[in-house]
């Protein structure tokens, strides 16, 4: 298993996508130009919606607005082809996910890829493409440890 590289979750605040092309030591823009706020991603609002606010996983943007338009262009999500069957997913998977997080705090084990985690020049810690809900479940219990592993560190970064 790769080594984990742990950071306090609070301070991870965008994600960069695509992160195509991006592994190692890379320089450029592309933390700057790749760079999307989690404020406004409907991911992240879901897990707060559903664990703050306590929200149906159903009533959240996420399934009223993105999944609904997936499944209505014919398309699955994790697996599924409507959102009944995407719920259901959803409270068993991630409402265990939560649980299990704030009974025993972000654990790192062999059946669960890292999330992966990118260093821009300024030593900002962004996340990937994967591991948002794990970070946002984080974030909303207040936890201080999120573990990742580093798929690319911007080579200002290591000064």
């Amino acid at each position: 298993m790769p080594e984990a590289f742990w950071v306090d979750p609070a301070q991870i605040r965008f994600k960069i996508s695509p992160h195509i092309g991006l592994q190692g030591t890379k320089g450029g823009n592309w933390d700057i130009e790749r760079r999307h706020s989690l404020a406004p991603n409907a991911k992240h609002r879901a897990i707060w919606q559903r664990f703050r606010d306590g929200a149906r996983w159903e009533d959240t943007e996420l399934f009223r607005v993105n999944y609904a338009r997936r499944f209505a262009g014919g398309g699955m999500v994790r697996g599924e082809s409507s959102i009944e069957a995407l719920a259901a997913q959803y409270y068993d998977r991630i409402d265990g996910l939560f649980a299990d997080m704030k009974a025993n705090g972000f654990r790192v084990g062999p059946k669960t890829p890292l999330p992966l985690l990118l260093i821009g020049r300024d030593g900002e810690v962004f996340i990937g493409n994967q591991g948002n809900h794990r970070l946002a479940i984080a974030q909303v219990l207040g936890l201080e440890n999120f573990a990742g592993k580093v798929l690319c560190r911007h080579p200002r970064s290591q000064r």
